[in-house]
Parts: C-alpha cells; structure tokens; sequence
C-alpha cells in the first residue's frame, strides 16, 4: 500500500471513530453531537456519504434537544411534505430563540403559505423584529421591509433605515442593498450617491449579483 494510500485509510478510520463518538453523544441527548453529524449527512462531509434523510433524523434529534437550528434545519427539509410540521418544527425552534428559524417562520405568516393558515401581518412583523433582536441579518431586513411597505403598519423609512443599517452590519446583502438604495434614491434618507456606491460595492462583496450589477451602474453614471 502506498501512503497516500495508507493516509487515506488512516483518516478514514479517524474519521469512523470520530462519528461513532458523536452518534453515542447524540444518542445520549448530546444536541451538539447531533447537529455536527446531521450536517455531515446533509453536506455529504466528514467521511460519510450525504443521506438527507439520517441528516434530517438527526436534526430532529437535536431539536428534541432543545437546539432551535436542529428545528429549523429540520423544519426546511420537511416543509414540502408536511407543512404542519415544518411550521410546528419552527415555532419550536423560534421559541428556542433561533434567529433564522423566527425569520423563517415570520416569512410563513407574511406569506401565508408553508404550514401558516392565513397570511397575518402582525404576526410576521413580530417574528421578524425577534429574529432581528437575536441578530438575524435577514431578520433585520424583512423587519425593515416591514416600515418601508407598510406591511400592516405606517410606512417609517427612518425605521427601516434603522433596520437595514442593522442588516447590513450583520453582513446580511439585501440589507446594504436596500439601504444603497435608499441613498440613491434619496428615500428617508438624504440623497447620496457616493454612500450608494459605498452600500452597494459591500453587498457585492457580500455576494450580491443586484447590487454587483447596480453599483457598477452608478459608477458609470458618476463618470
């Protein structure tokens, strides 16, 4: 056997013992130990092939845990099959104080749809100001979304200024393109371009394909 042959096969077997540890965690109620191994199943990583359905066993195991991102990552890989379950998962893991999982769920009742009876605004704009608190990046966002639209309220652009300042230091993208905006267009805001460009260069960086495409666009017109 070559070494790399026999590296390979040492790390295999680290690999092995490392998962088996963390499945006797897991099963002893250690949440931790289950998320790091449904995330492995999930991502195909960590030696073991992707098996979404052990990740999601996992993630459920974790969530029985009291670890709301086991709840929610378990509510997404159910909501197409049973939506009463996903929306139960996320008000699980929302009340465990996970900030996505919140989001997630705020979308549900803004939208009306995975698991939520209606659409109810007021109920959206409350998850999404939790979400936000527990430092949420697109949390923020969609709260600030909220005041800008005047989903169920007044519209408030110094307030959703407030948020989107918020998300875009949380590195959220659609929070500094929105607020990129804002300056642009001079809305709630004094009418900025050079902060525009500031705002938007960043949530390029951040992986905005829209403010990429807008922030070269105002370069071009400041020219």
């Amino acid at each position: 056997m070559t070494r790399i042959l026999v590296v390979i096969a040492l790390l295999a077997h680290v690999a092995s013992a490392n998962d088996a540890a963390d499945q006797k965690a897991c099963d002893a109620g250690k949440a931790a130990a289950c998320m790091k191994l449904g995330g492995n199943y999930a991502n195909g990583e960590g030696g073991v092939a992707k098996d979404e359905a052990k990740a999601l066993a996992l993630f459920l195991k974790a969530c029985a845990a009291k670890n709301g991102m086991g709840c929610g990552l378990a509510a997404g890989m159910t909501v197409d099959a049973d939506p009463a379950k996903a929306i139960a998962l996320r008000e699980k893991g929302c009340t465990l104080n996970d900030g996505p999982t919140c989001n997630d769920l705020g979308t549900s009742w803004s939208e009306g749809k995975e698991g939520a009876a209606s659409v109810d605004l007021a109920k959206a704009k409350s998850l999404y100001e939790k979400a936000c608190k527990l430092k949420d990046g697109l949390g923020c966002y969609n709260f600030g979304n909220v005041f800008r639209l005047g989903e169920g309220v007044t519209i408030d652009l110094k307030l959703a200024q407030t948020y989107f300042e918020k998300s875009c230091g949380l590195q959220q993208p659609k929070g500094c393109t929105e607020l990129g905006i804002m300056y642009y267009e001079g809305s709630g805001v004094p009418k900025n371009k050079d902060k525009a460009v500031e705002l938007l260069t960043k949530a390029c960086k951040l992986g905005s394909d829209v403010a990429c495409k807008n922030v070269e666009l105002l370069k071009g017109a400041k020219n």
